[in-house]
């Protein structure tokens, strides 16, 4: 996809900890029932089930369950889409300028010297074991992360969510109780007045002793990252995200969870070695969706507004087949 430009500036005048655990506050937002784990291992894919001895991961190219598009153009207001967790739901609205396409994209303040805007989910009923995301989004165009000499982070999707204490905000994913993987906009490597980097940031089981998931910067000469794409305010991306949980073999968690990122059609993230789970009924893939959530003990030196607009979402698959296969 070709970017294009934004105009977008600081609107209006306007805590927790750099990812704090995600708590039901709103009403969920149901879109769908997902394929129960008969009918992926009936499509040849062993997702681990206890019993089954050693298993397989899902193959590369997989027929989804189905193909989600939200048009943000046919909503009244962003709740009617996705449910918040935390935050202030007045930091998040839809406006008719800047957008990608269409005539309605989600706007999303963070407050200065605040941590959250806000956190907000797509909610599936049964979980899933496999998401294939897209969305389109920008930065305003003078956005700034200054104020500090360490990297500055600021969180902006929530690429994939099993809920529970161990998703966020310190936890210990233990297999059974959350984790999470989630993008962000860094200062990694580069200027406070950006260009700026991504950061892949992942609770997993096997991420150590410190609380703060795996901090994977998409920057050269870091392990997993396939480049080091540059964000500029006030432009357009595409970003692409794709989670798959891992297989279980007698009752443990096996290093073969995958997180890809795609920024305009380019792979530039790749990780599949990751222990999610090690319960593939109750702590699988509950949610995604847009977030704001600034620093860890810092917070935002002034207003800041990220854009979002052309979210579509591949469930149990690859959104490949919209175009036919792959």
């Amino acid at each position: 996809m070709a970017t294009n430009t934004t105009d977008a500036a600081n609107r209006g005048e306007d805590d927790d900890g750099d990812g704090a655990a995600e708590k039901s506050t709103g009403a969920s937002v149901t879109r769908r029932r997902t394929l129960q784990m008969g009918g992926l291992v009936g499509a040849g894919s062993l997702l681990g089930v206890a019993g089954l001895g050693t298993d397989t991961a899902t193959a590369d190219c997989s027929h989804p369950d189905s193909i989600v598009h939200l048009d943000y153009d046919d909503y009244d207001s962003w709740d009617d889409v996705y449910r918040m967790s935390n935050g202030d739901p007045d930091n998040l609205t839809l406006v008719s300028s800047p957008t990608a396409s269409g005539e309605s994209a989600l706007q999303l303040r963070i407050r200065e010297d605040a941590h959250w805007g806000l956190s907000t989910h797509y909610d599936f009923d049964d979980g899933l074991f496999e998401l294939n995301g897209r969305v389109n989004f920008a930065l305003n165009s003078n956005w700034a992360m200054s104020g500090r000499d360490a990297p500055t982070n600021c969180r902006l999707w929530n690429c994939a969510i099993a809920k529970g204490e161990g998703s966020a905000g310190g936890g210990r994913p233990d297999g059974t109780n959350g984790w999470s993987n989630r993008m962000y906009v860094s200062t990694k490597d580069t200027d406070p007045e950006g260009p700026f980097h991504l950061l892949s940031n992942t609770y997993h089981m096997g991420d150590g002793d410190e609380g703060i998931g795996d901090h994977d910067y998409l920057v050269d000469g870091e392990e997993y990252a396939l480049g080091s794409p540059e964000i500029e305010p006030g432009v357009w991306y595409e970003f692409e995200y794709y989670v798959r949980v891992n297989t279980i073999t007698n009752g443990k968690a096996n290093h073969d969870g995958v997180v890809r990122y795609w920024l305009d059609d380019d792979l530039v993230f790749e990780r599949k070695d990751i222990p999610f789970t090690e319960d593939l009924d109750d702590n699988i893939i509950d949610t995604t969706g847009p977030v704001g959530h600034y620093g860890g003990r810092y917070t935002a030196p002034k207003n800041l507004y990220a854009y979002y607009d052309d979210h579509s979402m591949a469930l149990n698959g690859e959104l490949e087949f919209e175009y036919g296969g792959c």
